[in-house]
């Protein structure tokens, strides 16, 4: 009885370690960078945000997104049919520490704002130096990289009547 247990008991024990030794390794996002630039980029997909805005004889900002861990966003903007004359215009991406404030990231991106007029452009987070630690310059307006959120905000010199716009946001 007692050697019936026993090998019950071994056997028990060797197909739970099997089923843990099964289960994948719960690992936690890493940042890697690539070899031939500063840039980085996370080891996880990706994440797609489609906004559609209807401008209409103002600025205008996007709701923010959510972008834990991203360091690089491809971000395209195209444009319907327009009415009136938009000239000066300039998408200004912005980022949130705190979900509450938002300063600048990079520079504003000029668009063009015609019928079906396409505008694409990239942002990169610049990876740190490899040796010693780095400090950025402090700023109340510019941020050094992506926070937890991004919005964009739209501004022209002269605004038309109405611009619908279908942004693409894919954060790396």
């Amino acid at each position: 009885m007692r050697t019936l247990r026993n090998s019950l008991i071994i056997s028990l024990s060797m197909a739970i370690g099997a089923v843990l030794l099964a289960l994948p390794t719960l690992r936690l996002p890493q940042v890697m960078a690539d070899a031939y630039s500063s840039h980085r980029f996370p080891s996880f997909g990706y994440i797609l945000d489609n906004p559609v805005l209807s401008i209409t004889g103002s600025g205008i900002s996007t709701n923010p997104t959510s972008v834990n861990g991203v360091t690089t966003a491809h971000v395209t903007w195209v444009f319907g049919t327009i009415s009136g004359t938009y000239s000066g215009c300039t998408v200004q991406a912005k980022t949130s520490y705190d979900g509450i404030n938002f300063l600048n990231l990079g520079s504003a991106a000029s668009v063009s704002v015609t019928t079906n007029a396409i505008n694409a452009w990239d942002i990169y987070q610049q990876a740190a130096v490899t040796t010693g630690v780095t400090t950025t310059t402090v700023s109340g307006t510019a941020a050094p990289g992506f926070g937890q959120y991004v919005e964009y905000a739209f501004a022209c010199s002269s605004y038309g009547t109405s611009a619908p716009v279908t942004i693409t946001a894919i954060y790396k």
